[in-house]
């Protein structure tokens, strides 16, 4: 499969890096599909379709040194979309918890769509924090955030999604 992947990008330079994502990082895309997928099949499907998004996208990454959270992210999103696709709805992998003050809200479903409507800028820092389970530092080094511009997204992340929750009409115990 690497053949077919190698044949998609444009120099040696390309090849070179992207193998050694691919030989890094396949284990961890095919670890987070299928914990969504709970099929090797349909997992190796969601991995395969995340690296040609990667390559389709791969000047964003050449330079990023840890692509760890950044391919955990593309190989859920392309386990969730097979898993939507073939269901036809749209569930996550479980969270232990998604904060404290949403632990009430009484569809997980709708919450977890009510999560993908947030805009790109809080999802990102919402992911690696309450997914990936990344500290704020962690993740203003990956970033190139600084601690307070990731708390603040995060702060406003979670207000933004308890707004989504109580629009459509979930209580939320204080």
């Amino acid at each position: 499969m690497l053949v077919y992947y190698l044949q998609m990008l444009d120099t040696p330079g390309e090849n070179a890096q992207f193998e050694q994502i691919y030989l890094k990082y396949r284990g961890l895309m095919y670890h987070v599909a299928n914990n969504i997928l709970h099929n090797r099949q349909d997992a190796e499907d969601a991995v395969h379709n995340a690296f040609l998004r990667l390559i389709k996208h791969f000047k964003q990454f050449q330079n990023t040194q840890d692509l760890a959270p950044q391919v955990a992210v593309i190989a859920r999103n392309e386990a969730i979309s097979l898993q939507r696709k073939q269901r036809g709805e749209a569930p996550l992998e479980e969270w232990d918890g998604l904060a404290e003050t949403l632990e009430a809200v009484s569809d997980y479903h709708t919450l977890v769509d009510s999560f993908t409507h947030l805009p790109q800028t809080y999802r990102a820092v919402m992911e690696m924090k309450l997914l990936l389970g990344y500290s704020d530092g962690e993740i203003a080094a990956r970033l190139c955030l600084s601690k307070t511009a990731v708390s603040t997204r995060i702060s406003r992340g979670r207000q933004l999604l308890r707004n989504i929750v109580e629009r459509k009409g979930f209580l939320l115990e204080a």
